[in-house]
C-alpha cells in the first residue's frame, strides 16, 4: 500500500514543480502586469526610482512608454531572492493554491470516501471526491512568480528613445 501512496505523492510533487518552476506556468501570470497590476502597484514611480538608483538618465523619456516596453520585454521567473541591481521587479504573483483534477485511471483506483480519507492522511495534498472516477487535490504553497526586466534591457530601451 505504501508504494501506492509514494506514486500518488510523486504525482502531487510533479504538479507542484510544474506550477512553481515551469516557464509555461509562469507565463500564465505574465499578462497581469499589463492589465493593471503594474499601475496598481505604482509601477511607473518604482521604475523611475529604479532607473535613478541605477544611474539611467530618463530625462526626455516618456515613462509611460518605457513602462509598457519594460513590461513587454520583461519575463517570468520563479520567485527568489535576486539582485535588484541587475533586474527590475515589474510585478510578483503568489501561486497560493494549486488545484489538480485526477482521473481514477491515473492512480489505478476508483475514488471512494474510504480512499479519499486515506489519500488525505497519507499524501501531501487535500483531496475531494467528485465522483468514483474523478477527484481533485489541492496544495497550498507559498511560492510565487516574478515578472522582471533586466537592467541591460532597460538601458537599451532608454537608449533607443
Amino acid at each position: 500500500m505504501q508504494h501506492f501512496f509514494d506514486k500518488v505523492n510523486a504525482m502531487i510533487e510533479s504538479r507542484y514543480e510544474y506550477e512553481t518552476e515551469h516557464p509555461d506556468a509562469g507565463d500564465a501570470y505574465s499578462h497581469l502586469a499589463s492589465e493593471g497590476d503594474f499601475d496598481y502597484h505604482n509601477g511607473e514611480s518604482r521604475l523611475a526610482e529604479y532607473c535613478a538608483e541605477s544611474g539611467i538618465d530618463t530625462a526626455g523619456v516618456d515613462l509611460d512608454t518605457l513602462a509598457q516596453d519594460v513590461i513587454f520585454w520583461g519575463y517570468m521567473t520563479p520567485g527568489a531572492a535576486y539582485d535588484a541591481k541587475r533586474r527590475f521587479l515589474v510585478a510578483s504573483y503568489q501561486v497560493g493554491e494549486i488545484e489538480c483534477q485526477v482521473d481514477s485511471v491515473e492512480i489505478g483506483a476508483r475514488f471512494t470516501p474510504y480512499l479519499i480519507d486515506k489519500l488525505n492522511r497519507n499524501t501531501d495534498a487535500h483531496w475531494q471526491m467528485e465522483s468514483g472516477e474523478i477527484a481533485r487535490f489541492y496544495i497550498v504553497c507559498d511560492s510565487y512568480w516574478d515578472h522582471v526586466c533586466d537592467l541591460e534591457t532597460i538601458k537599451d530601451l532608454v537608449d533607443d528613445k
